[in-house]
């Protein structure tokens, strides 16, 4: 089961990203500042990945985090131009995936350093999109 929700999740990401973003969408991210949109869609779907992977585990700090991913979520919607849906939802669901891979290698990666570099760099690019929200 969890192998097919993989797949769809790989499938989705892919067609998201082979979508060509509408014309209306591209000119308001040239306006807004596309860069503060893809951080906190990145930044949404981490969230939204560290989150899911604690409910799995039983963490009772997934209450934190689905603040933090609610937060980042409102900031996302506040800065997305009408019409840059398929390409937020694109930028979300690779950083999820990306996100997920790195907290799975750190907790289930036979080699104990490469376990310790997945849980640094999972630590590390998560740590940005929470200082945000703590500014």
């Amino acid at each position: 089961m969890l192998g097919a929700v993989r797949h769809i999740l790989r499938f989705a990401a892919l067609a998201a990203a082979l979508a060509p973003a509408p014309a209306v969408a591209d000119r308001a991210l040239a306006e807004t500042g596309g860069e503060t949109l893809r951080l906190f869609a990145i930044c949404t779907g981490r969230l939204s990945a560290k989150l899911e992977y604690q409910w799995l585990m039983g963490d009772p700090a997934s209450d934190i985090t689905e603040t933090q991913r609610n937060s980042m979520a409102d900031l996302l919607e506040a800065v997305a131009p009408d019409g840059s849906g398929t390409l937020v939802m694109t930028y979300r669901i690779d950083a999820k995936i990306a996100y997920r891979q790195l907290l799975e290698r750190a907790a289930f990666a036979p080699d104990p350093a490469d376990a310790r570099w997945a849980r640094a760099r999972a630590d590390a690019i998560l740590a940005p999109c929470t200082a945000m929200l703590l500014a």
